[in-house]
């Protein structure tokens, strides 16, 4: 019995770290891109006058921010008709829970 629930505990410990691990969130400049402007923070500006994201801001880089950072927009299909809509990508892009 004592094993069970130690298994038990286990596995919603590992499950709780890889759900926590794999969420990502919609980033600023991702936000401001689909509402047709630019990020205004500081740090982000200060990161893409070098083509670079920013490390503050994102930390698990997306397509898009990686586009954004470098001038471009993203080329995936799913992103491109997600900013048709003036939307983000909710598949490159998902919110946190």
């Amino acid at each position: 019995m004592k094993s069970m629930k130690s298994l038990t505990a286990i596995a919603f410990a590992v499950a709780l770290f890889v759900g926590s691990s794999s969420v990502m969130a919609e980033s600023c400049c991702v936000k401001a891109k689909a509402g047709g402007k630019d990020c205004d923070h500081k740090c982000c500006v200060e990161a893409h006058k070098d083509k670079k994201t920013c490390s503050k801001c994102q930390t698990d880089a997306t397509c898009c921010d990686k586009a954004i950072a470098s001038g471009k927009a993203c080329a995936h299909k799913c992103c491109v008709a997600a900013t048709k809509e003036s939307k983000t990508c909710e598949k490159c892009n998902p919110k946190k829970a």
